[in-house]
């Protein structure tokens, strides 16, 4: 089995940047952008744990996936945090997308925030998967509203400047 990083081994390997990963920005005023009519392909999709053996239970669709770190906290309500959001277009599919994840645990010479994303919260991390049938620009078109007005910590392509200015999880 695999052994992730812990923050102590990413700051110390990345001395040129400390993350922080105690607190995200959520801004309310940009979800009111994010278009309505995305609940209907959002209304399906499978939900994944991320560790080593997702790549078994992916399908070789394309669409829209969603990491989520899920604490089990022992109170009511369930908590989750929004972390990243991507797509699956052109030939690529999402058992073949999800080798390169799978690839980053424990690898401390991966990008910066797939690192973070694979590593820091090892069984608490997972994967909403939404198979979306329709073009490689619709799809794109979906994720950059998603990206733009829920403004996920770990996305670094951010279009909108109210967006930019309000995340940053590096200090």
């Amino acid at each position: 089995m695999k052994t992730p990083l812990s923050i102590t081994a990413i700051n110390n390997a990345r001395i040129e940047k400390t993350y922080n990963i105690e607190s995200f920005v959520l801004n309310m005023d940009t979800w009111a952008n994010i278009d309505p009519k995305l609940s209907v392909y959002f209304a399906g999709g499978n939900k994944f744990k991320f560790d080593e053996n997702i790549t078994n239970h992916l399908s070789t669709n394309k669409g829209i996936y969603i990491f989520y770190v899920e604490p089990d906290f022992p109170f009511s309500p369930a908590t989750r945090y929004l972390m990243y959001v991507g797509k699956v277009t052109g030939t690529n599919t999402f058992k073949n997308r999800f080798y390169s994840y799978v690839n980053a645990i424990g690898n401390i010479n991966e990008k910066e925030n797939i690192m973070i994303l694979t590593n820091l919260w090892p069984g608490k991390t997972w994967v909403y998967v939404y198979p979306l049938n329709m073009t490689d620009k619709e799809i794109e078109a979906i994720e950059n509203n998603l990206i733009d007005n829920i403004v996920p910590p770990l996305n670094s392509r951010v279009k909108s400047k109210s967006a930019k200015n309000s995340r940053s999880i590096f200090i």
